[in-house]
């Protein structure tokens, strides 16, 4: 019987300074002779190919008994990769030794072993963030997608991938990696990514997205629905606005009874940027809140509304649960699964707690004037100092093809393909997580990532400083606004 299991995202609260600290010191964190010892996969290597067929074989580059991934322990969803490493091996008769690592740690090791120009790894998980630092370590990737002797069709499916999704996640410009791609986005092509100078630097494998989850058997009951139905004169139903959102979860606050409307999550971390970006694009403000001429967009007229009506969640509707204030996503997940909250947002599907009745469902989160509900994703690289490169490029091309990520579903893969969300649907395991799949591909497709900065970090930590002081009531959000724009501008001189 398949067991559910909840991916959750890496807790980064230091993140903010981690980058540019990796930057500094990643060479002298290396010791050049030791590379760090990996889990090669023991699974037998008779398992049929998941996509059914096997990679074609790089012209001229002899194939290796080995190749060794750095992968993310549970972020990324690493069980998704161990689930078809036999599949991989049994195509290839090539062995996959995985080193799988928990996020800080796998941060350092990523930033050390490409400053130090190791070649102990081919193909290296890379979170988003991280990009803009290292384009001149990771591989491009269009001569390979371009080779036709190298690169297979099937596999690669580059029309498959969501296209915001490619190109937040992998088109880069090499020498300013702080430039968003120019042409339209609602395509992949290759092509025009070369024309406009711009690389390709992975394949996007998994797409983590904020998403609703709300008490499905709250608002199917009929007795809810009667009282909701007599005090606002409409029919309680999920909310897709803002509005109907803070109704909602005025509704279903009733301190007495232990349920409180939603979480937040408002504490001091990467989560409360990704709460206020996502506000601040329902708003219609720009959701990456600094635009790739480091123009600072966040304290804006709609900066202010956004933080305001985030703020008012907690201390003028009273909707949170007591402790919001330092919720990251771990707690509010345990809050919501504990029945403590009728809604959540969060970046997985979480489910109750064994012993609290009820069932739970998903929806994209409310729209304002705008759209733009944070995401992030994960994407497998090529070293550039690999000795091995067109056999990496072969490995991620066949990670990340349709067939696989579809198998890799049951591991409750976040996919980055179209296909894969349009297999979940008639998926028997995807079919236990209610409509989960259909709320993230929508997600993904109007999502907003992060803004291409070498110091993200650095302004990250500054805004969700400044959002945790508005929703402690320490600073008003106009004032923690300004103080952060202030601080940003001196951060964006060293980008």
């Amino acid at each position: 019987m398949f067991r559910k299991r909840v991916v959750r995202p890496a807790r980064r609260t230091q993140w903010g300074v981690r980058v540019a600290a990796l930057l500094a010191s990643a060479a002298v964190l290396v010791t050049a002779c030791a590379p760090a010892a990996v889990t090669p996969s023991t699974a037998p290597a008779s398992a049929p190919p998941a996509s059914g067929a096997s990679p074609a074989t790089p012209s001229g580059a002899p194939k290796p008994a080995t190749l060794n991934m750095l992968y993310a322990a549970g972020e990324a969803n690493v069980d998704a990769i161990k689930l078809v490493i036999p599949d991989f091996e049994a195509a290839t008769g090539i062995k996959i030794n995985l080193d799988s690592q928990p996020y800080s740690a796998l941060q350092t090791k990523v930033f050390a072993e490409l400053a130090s120009k190791s070649s102990f790894y081919d193909v290296i998980v890379v979170d988003t963030p991280w990009m803009p630092a290292l384009t001149k370590q990771i591989e491009p990737l269009i001569s390979y997608i371009e080779d036709p002797a190298l690169s297979d069709p099937a596999l690669l499916a580059i029309d498959d991938f969501i296209p915001k999704v490619f190109y937040d996640t992998a088109v880069y410009n090499r020498d300013q990696s702080h430039l968003e791609f120019p042409g339209a986005q609602d395509k992949v092509d290759v092509a025009a990514i070369k024309d406009a100078g711009f690389e390709i630097y992975g394949l996007p494998l998994q797409a983590n997205a904020l998403t609703l989850s709300y008490r499905k058997d709250l608002f199917d009951s009929a007795d809810e629905q009667a009282a909701f139905q007599a005090k606002y004169g409409r029919p309680l139903a999920v909310p897709t606005t803002w509005d109907e959102f803070v109704e909602v979860a005025q509704f279903f606050t009733r301190p007495d009874q232990r349920l409180y409307g939603t979480t937040l999550m408002a504490g001091t971390g990467d989560w409360s940027t990704d709460d206020f970006k996502t506000f601040l694009a329902s708003w219609g403000g720009y959701g990456k809140m600094v635009d790739d001429k480091f123009a600072r967009r966040f304290n804006s007229p709609e900066g202010i509304a956004a933080l305001t009506f985030y703020t008012d969640l907690i201390n003028k509707h009273k909707v949170t649960p007591p402790g919001v204030t330092s919720f990251s996503w771990d707690e509010a997940g345990a809050t919501f699964a504990s029945g403590l909250t009728a809604m959540s947002m969060n970046y997985h599907n979480p489910k109750l707690d064994t012993g609290v009745t009820g069932a739970v469902d998903y929806a994209p989160v409310p729209k304002g004037v705008g759209q733009g509900p944070h995401f992030g994703t994960w994407m497998l690289s090529v070293n550039s100092f690999s000795a091995n490169k067109a056999w990496a490029y072969k490995t991620v091309e066949w990670f990340t093809s349709p067939d696989v990520q579809a198998k890799m579903l049951s591991t409750q893969l976040h996919p980055s393909r179209l296909s894969a969300y349009e297999a979940a649907k008639n998926d028997p395991v995807t079919g236990a997580f209610g409509n989960y799949y259909v709320a993230l591909g929508e997600s993904l497709a109007a999502g907003v990532g992060r803004p291409r900065l070498t110091n993200y970090g650095e302004v990250d930590e500054i805004i969700w400083t400044a959002v945790n002081n508005a929703a402690t009531g320490a600073a008003t959000p106009a004032d923690a606004l300004a103080d952060a724009d202030a601080k940003v501008l001196e951060a964006l001189k060293k980008a």
